[in-house]
């Protein structure tokens, strides 16, 4: 059987309606870091719908075949960044379903984000990555431009971010 990731994919902004679908990816991220949720499914729902959307909240991309599989997702809000006094976007999370890795498609949800900051006037992408996840960190040492700053925090601005979201990946 072909992974997940070979079929066809295609990415969608998370909707109220999808607020149980995150609750199960994101219970699934915390089991991937050995985790368990913060709080009970219930509450865990309510967290996600008060903030999807919200001013201030966050956004979040799903990644699903053309049959609707759900394969992954991002979890991102806006950040003003001081070095430049403007906005970026913020990754607070990317997740990949076990059978969906491996294929590209996490280059191409970041791709895909860089494309979301850049239409909207986001001069960079940042994220984070914990120390000892070293398969996450030869992953985002991979992109094009990306620098790790001292708190392990990386940066995805100016042409690099271009370059990025403009790689059909």
């Amino acid at each position: 059987m072909k992974p997940a990731a070979k079929a066809p994919h295609r990415f969608r902004p998370a909707q109220p309606g999808d607020v149980p679908l995150l609750a199960t990816l994101l219970t699934e991220t915390f089991a991937f870091y050995g985790e368990e949720p913060p709080c009970p499914r219930t509450e865990l729902e309510s967290r996600l719908a008060r903030h999807l959307g919200a001013d201030p909240g966050f956004e979040a991309l799903l990644v699903e075949t053309t049959d609707d599989e759900i394969l992954g997702y991002a979890l991102y809000a806006p950040v003003f960044w001081t070095s430049d006094c403007a906005m970026g976007l913020f990754l607070k999370e990317i997740y990949l379903r076990p059978r969906a890795r491996g294929a590209g498609l996490g280059r191409a949800l970041m791709a895909e984000l860089a494309r979301t900051a850049n239409a909207r006037g986001w001069t960079k992408l940042v994220w984070t990555v914990d120390r000892p996840n070293r398969s996450a960190r030869r992953f985002y040492d991979s992109l094009p431009g990306a620098r790790q700053l001292d708190k392990l925090v990386y940066l995805q601005a100016g042409e690099a971010l271009k370059r990025l979201s403009a790689k059909d990946i």
